[in-house]
């Protein structure tokens, strides 16, 4: 049988480094293989079992584990619908059950998407959704063999593939550092692609790449020796430039005899004047060619690349470009911050996605060769990187990317504010679902709106995404200011209306705009918030507009000013404009530094400071003053409270006790009457401000014999029944 030479080849080659158990799997594998594809063929008439067995020969050439090379055997079962991930499972283990799930989910991605719309998305998403990292690999040398067959396909799918591959599955194979398989796959959609340009560049090269590789190899082994004579502890790498990085070059305006890097050679050493040293050798047997040669270390490049480079001629007269660069050197120029990965994509390198890490990580483990040794680092790898993130899609088939754990309301403002603002259902995989609903991977959602509908607070409980909760967020910010603003508004309105002037004479914008500039603030909507959140007092804003609509009128409180008694000592409040103006703390409502206050112009006692909503003064327009709490001043205040009490002895010892601990003087307790089983008492304290005052009459009411604390003398109490 055809297929049993292929994998007898395939045998050859990972038996080169596996051991017997590991071929044993293999072979547990390959004969799973066998029943899955049985009777099925591909497009080019083969057996389909010999895809499998080639991309699991792609796959040995990198040395992979043998858990990579069976699963590549199977690796289309739960995509082609022949196994059920359970019996995958049941088979082989959860590791190749979740490799295989997740080529799946890519293939079905495969088939949602008909245009690569967004290439860095969209990578993001191969790599997301390959839960084990070997899935990622298979997925990559699945690719590359469907390539080599590519031609059996009509234009159109031809189209489609080459266009994927060079925008998804070439970056990550770079990123990946498997040059050999990036080298094809480049070459492949050049010669699918662009035929005439890939055979033109073909003839010019003017030898196969099987004759270009022999020379490369002799070159090697040429300047192997001649390093060895000299002692010097190195390491050679060599590589032929692609037909697709010729292309490259042609196309940004190279001319052919100017392409000197067709065949390669780097030469890593262990210290930078072993550079030197290797580089004088290198000229002292071969001709360099004029102009070619770069010195970046002694000059390194912008991104701290270093480096130095030459171009000879060299075995059989062809031209070979050599770098000579320590490890270290290397180590920045392949990993560094500005890395090629980084300037191809013209990103500025400052920081790497989450993606990138994950594939920096994947490359790390190719270098090392040590896949199977490093399964604890792949499961790590699994928690950190992969379980964070979902991808579900729109019935359009445009998938979203989101947190675990997320719900149809963070998809819903992943697709735009509005849509999220309106959104009243969701209906997923064709069910309808609670909006509170946990998305899983691969899910279809479809959202329902209603326009006009808003936002629920209680969302910010459910969504995951900073994305939804800042939109939320925004969206009541608004509404809530819309309503302070209003709220401010119609205070002010009232207040004018109250004092029997027209709003709209008031209200001019002049007048509006002078006041926010003594306020030192920007808007009017701003003067309206803070009227509404009590930052500004209506009636104080009120006086400043009358005061702008009729002059006169602040004449007349200068007038007044001149007829009360000066001072040149500041009391505990200053009447605004005119600090020179006794003040006296009115004795009906006993204002505590803290509270809101209002002035009175006394006849001949100066300036009266009561509580702003002093029932003596409240409805008042004329003598009304601007006052403010004098931040200087240290005194305490005195006040009263009344305490509602049920009768025991040690009353008056507690609430003592109380006072004392906040430094509150108690002056009096004078009992006043007895209410049902109530005893009230009066009590006139002094204190510093008016937090303090309210612990202590909180800290009042929780005592069990009191049943009540209020503000105010008994006398103000009984006149407001």
């Amino acid at each position: 049988m055809e297929n049993r030479k292929s994998y007898n080849e395939l045998i050859l080659i990972i038996g080169s480094y596996m051991n017997n158990d590991d071929l044993k799997l293999v072979n547990d594998y390959y004969n799973e293989a066998v029943s899955i594809y049985e009777g099925m063929k591909r497009k080019t008439g083969e057996d389909y079992i010999e895809h499998s067995i080639e991309v699991s020969k792609i796959l040995a050439k990198l040395n992979m584990d043998a858990i990579t090379i069976g699963s590549a055997l199977i690796h289309e079962a739960i995509t082609l619908g022949v196994r059920t991930p359970q019996e995958i499972k049941d088979k082989f283990g959860l590791e190749t059950e979740i490799i295989l799930s997740s080529i799946a989910k890519l293939s079905n991605l495969k088939r949602t998407f008909t245009k690569v719309n967004d290439s860095e998305k969209y990578r993001r998403i191969v790599v997301g959704l390959s839960e084990n990292p070997r899935a990622l690999f298979i997925k990559l040398a699945d690719r590359l063999h469907n390539l080599r067959s590519l031609y059996v396909h009509d234009d159109e799918h031809k189209n489609a593939i080459i266009d994927e591959t060079l925008n998804i599955f070439i970056p990550i194979a770079h990123r990946l550092g498997i040059k050999t398989m990036k080298s094809e796959l480049e070459d492949l959609c050049l010669q699918y692609s662009k035929p005439k340009e890939y055979n033109d560049i073909l003839e010019k090269i003017n030898a196969d790449k099987e004759e270009l590789e022999k020379d490369l190899n002799q070159m090697q082994e040429e300047i192997i020796e001649l390093l060895n004579q000299h002692d010097i502890e190195f390491e050679i790498l060599s590589r032929v430039k692609s037909v697709r990085g010729i292309y490259n070059k042609l196309a940004s305006g190279k001319k052919w005899n100017n392409i000197y890097d067709l065949l390669g050679l780097r030469i890593l050493v262990n210290k930078t004047e072993e550079c030197y040293l290797v580089m004088g050798l290198i000229h002292s047997k071969y001709r360099p060619i004029a102009n070619r040669f770069k010195d970046y270390i002694a000059s390194p490049k912008h991104n701290m690349y270093q480096s130095l480079h030459t171009t000879v001629f060299g075995v059989e007269g062809r031209v070979y470009e050599i770098q000579v660069r320590t490890y270290e050197m290397n180590e920045v120029a392949e990993h560094g911050v500005a890395s090629h990965w980084s300037y191809k994509e013209k990103t500025d390198g400052s920081k790497k996605s989450e993606v990138e890490n994950k594939l920096e990580a994947f490359k790390t483990l190719i270098e090392l060769k040590d896949l199977e040794g490093n399964l604890d680092f792949f499961k790590n790898l699994d928690i950190n990187l992969n379980k964070g993130e979902i991808y579900v899609f729109t019935p359009k088939g445009d998938i979203i990317e989101l947190p675990v754990g997320a719900t149809p309301i963070d998809f819903a403002y992943k697709i735009h504010s509005e849509v999220g603002n309106t959104c009243i259902g969701a209906i997923v995989n064709g069910k309808m679902q609670k909006l509170d609903h946990e998305l899983q991977d691969s899910d279809i959602v479809e959202l329902k709106c209603q326009k006009g509908k808003g936002p629920s607070k209680s969302w910010l409980k459910i969504v995951k995404t900073d994305q939804a909760k800042s939109r939320i967020k925004s969206y009541f910010y608004k509404k809530d200011r819309e309503k302070l603003i209003e709220t401010g508004e119609d205070l002010l309105i009232n207040e004018i209306k109250k004092r029997k002037y027209n709003v709209n004479e008031v209200l001019k914008e002049e007048f509006i705009d002078e006041v926010c500039k003594d306020l030192k603030i920007e808007t009017t909507d701003e003067l309206y918030m803070g009227i509404s959140s009590l930052k500004y007092s209506t009636n104080s804003i009120a006086n400043k507009l009358i005061n702008l609509y009729e002059p006169e009128k602040e004449n007349e409180l200068e007038k007044l000013f001149n007829n009360i008694v000066k001072t040149n000592n500041k009391g505990n409040v200053i009447v605004l404009g005119c600090e020179d103006i006794l003040t006296n703390i009115a004795s009906c409502c006993n204002p505590v530094y803290g509270e809101e206050i209002i002035g009175y112009i006394t006849k001949g006692s100066g300036v009266s400071v009561h509580k702003s909503n002093c029932i003596n003064v409240k409805n008042l327009t004329e003598r009304i003053v601007e006052v403010a709490w004098n931040e200087n001043q240290k005194e305490k205040f005195t006040t009263k409270i009344l305490i509602y009490s049920f009768d025991s002895n040690e009353n008056l010892v507690d609430i003592i006790t109380s006072a004392t601990k906040l430094d509150i003087n108690i002056i009096s307790i004078n009992f006043k009457k007895k209410v049902n089983n109530d005893s009230i008492y009066e009590v006139l304290l002094k204190v510093s401000d008016i937090d303090t005052l309210n612990i202590f009459m909180n800290n009042l009411n929780a005592l069990k014999f009191i049943s009540k604390v209020e503000r105010g003398s008994y006398e103000s109490s009984n006149s407001k029944k």
